[in-house]
């Protein structure tokens, strides 16, 4: 965001986050970083994804960053009177994000056709895993088993390597992104007018729209008689080459940029070879360029190298592990980083804000499970005695102070 845009967008936007793990609360989460009001209803347990992972106190890396800024009800929606709560919450709601398995939603009561029925101008997101038909429509379904079943690992291990893992839940994250665009323009279609929305994607969708470009490639392949043959580099030079105390990532595009990276590699017999004027011939040669270049690159530390680049004007830039980001001075002059407080563990710990946002002033928080149950119940109207009530039999439960 702006900073000269200080209102949060969605500010008087109500969200209710039914959904666990990292796609859904990512969407929820990204809704509460705009201004939204986002009540995260867990289970007696919590949500999932507070035991994935390293555990920091009651809650893990994978479970705090998705949930930042929200307040958390802990709801037992196993009892008849949690699904009568739940039901309740998610009337009084702008926004409903769920990603149960087909069929939970409605056997809790918050199914799209019967909350919409009662209340048109509700918007109802369903994340799946592998959508809502099929024959796979019931099957569970991770982010690491998307990333298979589209073919994701097969494009990170790269031709001829065993299928590898992007070892973080990117599939989720984009699903995240993605719902949280369609939640956007459904509010924008209310204010517009015209009513609410059913929205329904899953992390197949997701996981084959990240990947449009390489999939159009393998099928234009396919139509034109070549179904075996391995993709086509973008360029050449381009990858991780070893320098002398490290790695660097090298990207040519154009013959500009070629001639740069010759000039800066001192290969001038690149520059003199006709064979080499143009991206075609330079794509039939890549392995032979790519050779040349990792065999020059450990000649010179990274930084010197990323020097001599720059002066070119070329792609490049070094490989770098988390603990180099977050002291790396071009992340602290865009402000990379907010804050988040977490008060149980007596820390405060730095965490990517989102992108277009302009850096936060004060720490952010993260609920522990339960931790607004009370609160929450009174501003959806409960009284005082229903409230106790609901305590007492365990459907609610409210995080010690």
């Amino acid at each position: 965001m702006d900073a000269d845009n200080e209102e949060p967008p969605f500010r008087g936007v109500t969200v209710l986050d039914v959904s666990q793990g990292f796609a859904g609360p990512s969407c929820a989460g990204m809704l509460a970083l705009q201004g939204a009001t986002v009540v995260k209803v867990e289970p007696p347990e919590g949500d999932w994804a507070r035991h994935i992972g390293a555990r920091y106190g009651d809650n893990t890396a994978f479970g705090l960053v998705p949930n930042q800024g929200k307040r958390s009800i802990c709801i037992d929606a196993a009892k008849p009177e949690g699904r009568a709560l739940l039901r309740r919450l998610a009337l009084g709601a702008d926004v409903l994000v769920q990603n149960f398995r087909a069929g939970v939603a409605e056997r809790l009561g918050i199914g799209a056709e019967a909350l919409r029925a009662e209340k048109p101008e509700l918007i109802h997101v369903t994340i799946t895993g592998f959508g809502t038909t099929g024959d796979w429509a019931r099957r569970p379904a991770t982010d690491t088993i998307l990333q298979g079943y589209t073919g994701l690992m097969t494009l990170v291990g790269g031709a001829g390597n065993p299928p590898r893992r992007v070892d973080f839940s990117l599939i989720d994250v984009v699903a995240g992104v993605q719902a949280a665009q369609r939640v956007a323009a459904a509010l924008y279609r209310r204010a517009t007018g015209r009513g609410g929305a059913r929205i329904s994607l899953s992390l197949l969708e997701v996981a084959a729209a990240l990947q449009a470009a390489p999939i159009l490639d393998r099928a234009l392949q396919q139509a034109m008689g070549d179904a075996t043959g391995p993709a086509a580099p973008l360029g050449a030079p381009i990858g991780v080459f070893a320098t002398a105390d490290g790695h660097i990532n090298l990207s040519c595009v154009g013959e500009r940029m070629f001639a740069g990276i010759a000039r800066a590699l001192g290969v001038q017999t690149w520059l003199e070879d006709p064979g080499f004027a143009t991206a075609q011939q330079r794509l039939e040669r890549a392995a032979e360029i790519n050779a040349e270049t990792a065999r020059c690159l450990p000649a010179r530390s990274t930084a010197e190298w990323i020097a001599a680049f720059a002066r070119e004007d070329v792609l490049c830039g070094p490989v770098q592990d988390h603990a180099a980001l977050l002291a790396d001075p071009q992340a602290a002059a865009i402000g990379l980083f907010a804050s988040l407080d977490l008060p149980a563990l007596g820390l405060t710990v730095p965490v990517p804000r989102l992108p277009g946002e302009a850096p936060p002033a004060a720490p952010r928080c993260v609920p522990g499970c339960g931790e607004h149950s009370t609160a929450i119940l009174k501003e959806a109207g409960l009284t005082a005695a229903e409230i106790a009530a609901l305590l007492d039999c365990g459907v609610v439960r409210q995080a010690a102070a």
